[in-house]
């Protein structure tokens, strides 16, 4: 499983077309894709609306070679994280940023909002979503995230595999609930805040995919191999599937604003 398996998921294409639907098409020729990963989002963003100019950014420079394959001469990549978009691009670049199922990576919410304020001209359009934020996990499901890390992690001790402890605990980005995004929008001056919450169920294909993808492999399983963790969720998720199977039921939140 990876994220090409989890973009064949139902749940996971609506999930970003609630978000692509919040990019109007035509009204933003300049686009930049922010954690744009492999490229899938931007790709989807250029079928909509083939004529925008489209620039993709991402801290890992091997995705970036994979999003550079995906859509040639269609878009530019570069290398940067939401804090270093200031340095990259001259003020006022573009029309509207988009982040689709990252925001919740960024450390320092505060300095990316405003780096991103920064190279959004005037009346642009910040676009974003997640479903890695405090509430977007159901309290019925809370057990079977439980069972899903905590058995992972004892058969990775049991081949001699102990994971790290992180004296952090919990990275801010799932610390944060849709309230402290609202908050972090207004503080740095963005306007026309528009915000929805739609809840998806997912099932036994999405989960693997999930659990092989390096955030939540390295969360579950820090200082562990993403690659090797990945492989000791998606192995227990399907152990516990089989057992009994399950459904699990997310939220994603999305938000919408504009730079004055």
């Amino acid at each position: 499983m990876d994220y090409a398996e989890l973009r064949r998921d139902p749940e996971y294409a609506e999930l970003n077309r609630a978000l692509l639907d919040l990019v109007p098409v035509g009204s933003g020729p300049s686009v930049l894709d922010l954690g744009c990963g492999d490229g899938a989002v931007s790709e989807q963003l250029l079928l909509r609306d083939p004529a925008m100019s489209l620039v993709g950014a991402d801290p890992d420079p091997a995705l970036l070679d994979a999003a550079q394959a995906r859509l040639g001469d269609r878009a530019r990549f570069v290398v940067g994280d939401a804090a270093s978009v200031a340095r990259l691009f001259p003020r006022d670049s573009f029309d509207t940023v988009v982040l689709a199922n990252c925001i919740h990576l960024v450390p320092d919410l505060a300095e990316a909002l405003d780096a991103i304020g920064q190279v959004l001209a005037g009346g642009g359009r910040l676009v974003f979503n997640s479903a890695f934020y405090s509430g977007a996990e159901s309290a019925a499901d809370v057990p079977v995230y439980a069972e899903l890390v905590g058995t992972a992690r004892r058969v990775a001790r049991e081949r001699g595999l102990p994971p790290a402890r992180s004296a952090a605990g919990r990275p801010a980005g799932l610390r944060r609930s849709a309230g402290d995004y609202q908050a972090a929008l207004d503080a740095g001056g963005f306007t026309g805040v528009v915000t929805t919450e739609r809840a998806f169920t997912l099932g036994r294909r999405f989960l693997a995919a999930l659990c092989s993808t390096p955030m939540f492999a390295t969360a579950a399983l820090p200082g562990i191999d993403r690659h090797v963790a990945a492989e000791l969720l998606t192995e227990t998720m399907e152990k516990q599937y089989e057992r009994a199977p399950f459904t699990i039921t997310r939220r994603c939140v999305y938000f919408s604003a504009i730079r004055p």
